[in-house]
Parts: C-alpha cells; structure tokens; sequence
C-alpha cells in the first residue's frame, strides 16, 4: 500500500470508513495496483494478511525496537529480542558518514519466523521467512527464551508455520500428542 496526499472527494473510502482524522499524513491508503482506498486500518490489517501469505516482505522497524509495523505503525510482528544483533563495527562510508548493520528476528501473530537486515530502528527492512525450528529454549535467570534455528524439516499439527527440526519433532509429539509429518508444502 501506498499513501496519496489527495482526499477521495465523498470522504468516505472504498472500504466503507472515513479517512483517519488529519495530522501530518494523508489519512488513508491506496492499494497501488487495483487504486482502491482504505483506512489505516483496513489497510493494516490487508498488511498483516499480505505478511501471512508471503515469503518476503517489506515492513519497518519501531524505534523502540520491539516490533515490526506498516508505515503508518500497525503492528506485524514482535522482534524476538533475545536474537537481535549489530553485527560488524560501525564502518565509515565514502561520505564520511558511519554505518552499522542490524539483524533481527521476528514472530509475526500466526507464529512465522521472519529475519531481514537493515541500518537500525526507525528504518525499512526487508524481511524473509524462515524454515527454522519453532521450539523454545528456557535459559533461567530471567533472561528471555530463545529459538532452536535448525532447519525446519518436519511440521506438527496443522498449523502452517509450526515446523519443528528432527529433535525438537519428536519431543513436540511426546509433550503434545501431536502427529509429525513431513512438511508437504514450501513457502
């Protein structure tokens, strides 16, 4: 979605809902490729099916670092903090200016593992879906619990992004009962 700076002229937008009152932005979004406009709203959560249905996405990271949102800050996911790097030393560019790369993990509300690369809070990512094992490890001493990360070969249940590594499988069926099956569909 991308946001236009001219009003649709009935105040009311295509999907049935009035713009979001004015600020700074234009208060409603248009969807570039069919023209249709829509509340943030609306428009938020067309993101959030997009997300669900795709292999990589563009979103943006809060400043406060905890979450991934749309452009105008709904939420898409929540950064696994406990994965959450600046990778490399700060690196002067050309300009004179200095660069750091940040990686970051994410949970998106359906349970899908996402990771992208970018320069820091505040900015555009680009993200990927991965096929990593979804299973928890408790660390103790109140530090935040952390993702296996081995490749994902099996899935449990049937929920389309609760893949599981060849050990953790096996435990996930014992602790819940669940069938293991081989993943049958790629994303």
């Amino acid at each position: 979605m991308t946001t236009n700076t001219v009003i649709a002229s009935a105040n009311v937008l295509d999907c049935g809902h009035s713009a979001t009152p004015e600020g700074i932005s234009t208060g409603f979004a248009t969807d570039p490729a069919t023209g249709l406009t829509s509340c943030y709203t609306c428009s938020d959560e067309q993101q959030r099916d997009a997300l669900h249905h795709a292999s990589r996405y563009t979103a943006y990271v809060a400043c406060d670092r905890t979450t991934l949102t749309t452009w105008p800050g709904g939420h898409l996911a929540t950064i696994d903090l406990a994965d959450q790097s600046q990778t490399g030393r700060r690196a002067t560019t050309p300009t004179g200016q200095c660069s750091t790369r940040f990686s970051w993990h994410a949970t998106d509300n359906d349970g899908g593992r996402w990771f992208g690369i970018n320069g820091g809070p505040g900015l555009v990512i680009t993200l990927r879906r991965l096929r990593v094992c979804s299973w928890q490890t408790e660390f103790g001493n109140g530090r935040p619990p952390r993702y296996c990360h081995q490749r994902a070969t099996r899935q449990a249940n049937s929920a389309p992004h609760t893949l599981y590594c060849r050990h953790h499988a096996r435990m996930a069926h014992d602790l819940y009962a669940w069938t293991t099956q081989p993943i049958s569909t790629t994303r």
